[in-house]
């Protein structure tokens, strides 16, 4: 009996530590079960309760007071990193990385994006931060352990916490296929959706937190001495085809569209987009990867066919200062066409104030230099300037200080989040579509229609700048060329759901348009293989008799007879025949007859394709050639 009641005594008085030490555990569970991951990994739970065991040890060396304020912090840090990187997977579908703090200044300047996909079950991580405080505060008077106990205890559980998690982490399994090794995962977090899954968060935050703080000592003479084997043997092969030199000295107009869907491709929603469409050049199976910086990245990959970063931070902070020679405007500015870029926001953001600079444009013209209207409501990333100003307040700019043949690339910003009914300028956009669809709730929701309306918004942009362009006269000598620069994952799920009906595979979703136009083509070509923004580069400098042989391309000219290759950021990559998914390392066949020694072939392809373009990030490879 007395035994009995000196244990309880124990469990009451330490009842605050027991609480923490199953809320590591029930952090790392609850995290996993949100995202759909599974709970039952071995090794991840050992981990976990190695974790709370060395901590919770910790704390057991402290007095009442003090282990309230510590322990309190720990679990406060453990729940808001839980909370932010759930909620960094719902918006992005992949995971926060210390490498991308530079960024977040961007984050919360449009941090109405995120906010809407906070739902209160997040708030379930910070239940174990209340229990705690509570069982502190309510558990009486703490019983006082000699100092060698409590320091021995300390010692013995720590140190066998310790050994067991080096342990771990030094002994992940290796496999001879870099896809497919925990070890190689664990060293290099190439894919952090898998690393997470597979290792764990805990181990992944930790993992993470030591390559970014750590100096990577590499020899960068013997980078570039791989770089340049490897263009030697993969450097690019112009192909002359029936469209090489088709709008050759024309004028040139690229317009990346905030978000836009091959779902929003409608004769009734949006007519200028389907006639575009239908009688231009049309990309049917294009897709859009998505990498760390969205948008800023898909500027990078259009205009430089080559992969951003990946294993370091953001491009638009940590390689603003590299040379791109072979950029787009840069080649476009050598065969005497003037190269400017159009965005109706602010210069600073993603740091294209100096990045576009770098690409080869001769000005950035941003809502200030174009003198463009916003009304006394107007909230900043909140409402977006209309992108029909845009489009015709920059062929005024161009007009009047540049000359002609021109390269124009125009950033559009009406198709961005949110989509909400207060956006005025959606408006007028916003009432078409519910003349054609019905009010929310007859077959969309307020948002799905919202979506809808700003992407009708961009149409509207579109049949003003070419009408503008008709009645300056320069119409028939100007090649409109748009895509999509991500998937609109600032959609909540449900909007997701209503909106992409016919999704047979997961990365249908990553499917948008590409389409090229002018009013000389006199009928309509349809590409039903797969390209991607990769393409987009080459595809366009064949057009205009552009030269690329020996330049370091990723992607091919989609008009020729050469096979596309989409890459993700994660390692995942499809192509005509088969779509390899890193993250789960499975495989969906298109084509029945490709083998898994070529599927393995692409693999290898794509894992040292990715390694060379980030050397070619980190050495600042071209500089050499200035």
């Amino acid at each position: 009996m007395k035994v009995t009641k000196k244990i309880r005594k124990q469990l009451v008085s330490n009842i605050d530590v027991l609480i923490f030490f199953f809320s590591i555990l029930f952090f790392d569970y609850y995290f996993r079960s949100q995202l759909a991951f599974t709970t039952t990994n071995s090794r991840l739970i050992f981990v976990n309760i190695f974790i709370g065991l060395f901590l919770s040890s910790f704390l057991f060396l402290l007095g009442k007071k003090t282990r309230l304020v510590i322990g309190s912090l720990i679990l406060l840090i453990l729940s808001l990193l839980c909370f932010c990187q759930n909620l960094h997977y719902n918006y992005f579908t992949t995971f926060f990385s210390f490498s991308k703090a530079s960024i977040l200044k961007e984050f919360f300047q449009v941090k109405n994006e995120a906010t809407g996909k906070i739902t209160l079950d997040l708030f379930t991580y910070f239940i174990p931060v209340i229990l705690f405080i509570l069982s502190n505060c309510i558990k009486g008077k703490q019983i006082k352990y000699k100092p060698i106990i409590k320091i021995s205890s300390f010692v013995f559980i720590s140190i066998l916490s310790t050994v067991c998690l080096i342990l771990t982490f030094s002994n992940y399994p290796n496999a001879s296929k870099k896809s497919e090794s925990d070890a190689y995962l664990y060293e290099t977090l190439y894919n952090k959706v898998r690393a997470v899954e597979r290792l764990g968060l805990y181990s992944y935050t930790i993992k993470d937190a030591q390559l970014t703080l750590s100096n990577k000592v590499s020899n960068a003479d013997e980078e570039k001495a791989l770089i340049d084997l490897y263009i030697e043997e993969h450097g690019y092969t112009s192909e002359t085809n029936e469209y090489t030199g088709l709008f050759k000295g024309k004028n040139l107009i690229l317009i990346l569209c905030e978000s836009l869907s091959n779902i929003v491709v409608d004769e009734d929603l949006t007519p200028t987009l389907y006639m575009m469409q239908t009688q231009g050049i049309n990309f049917n199976n294009h897709y859009a990867p998505v990498y760390q910086s969205a948008t800023a990245d898909s500027e990078f990959i259009s205009l430089m066919s080559q992969i951003p970063s990946i294993e370091n931070g953001p491009l638009a902070y940590d390689f603003y200062e590299n040379t791109f020679p072979n950029a787009l405007p840069q080649l476009f500015r050598e065969i005497g066409y003037s190269a400017n870029s159009f965005h109706s926001f602010k210069k600073e953001f993603y740091n294209r104030e100096t990045l576009h600079y770098t690409y080869g444009f001769t000005y950035l013209y941003d809502w200030l230099d174009l003198n463009l209207e916003k009304k006394p409501e107007f909230v900043e990333a909140y409402n977006w300037i209309h992108d029909r100003e845009l489009f015709t307040k920059a062929i005024d700019a161009t007009n009047e200080n540049a000359s002609e043949p021109f390269f124009d690339f125009f950033i559009s910003v009406s198709g961005h989040v949110p989509y909400v009914r207060e956006r005025y300028e959606l408006e007028y956009d916003l009432w078409q579509t519910i003349v054609l669809h019905g009010e929310a709730g007859e077959k969309y929701s307020t948002e799905a229609l919202c979506y809808l309306a700003a992407q009708k918004t961009l149409d509207t942009g579109l049949e003003a700048l070419i009408e503008k362009l008709r009645n300056t006269g320069q119409l028939e000598n100007t090649v409109i060329a748009l895509y999509g620069d991500h998937y609109p994952y600032g959609l909540t799920k449900s909007a997701t759901k209503e909106l992409f009906t016919n999704l047979k595979n997961d990365y249908e979703i990553y499917r948008v348009p590409f389409i090229i136009w002018t009013p000389e083509l006199t009928e309509s070509t349809t590409i039903e293989k797969v390209t991607s923004t990769y393409d987009i580069m080459p595809t366009l400098c064949n057009l205009f008799d552009i030269n690329l042989d020996g330049h370091l391309i990723t992607g091919r000219d989609a008009l020729s007879q050469k096979d596309g290759l989409v890459i993700f950021e994660d390692h995942s990559w499809l192509n005509d025949r088969a779509y390899f998914n890193a993250t789960k390392g499975s495989v969906i066949k298109l084509d029945p007859s490709i083998t898994d020694q070529e599927i393995n072939e692409i693999n290898d392809q794509v894992f040292e394709e990715i390694q060379i373009s980030q050397s070619i990030l980190t050495t600042d490879y071209f500089s050499d050639s200035k």
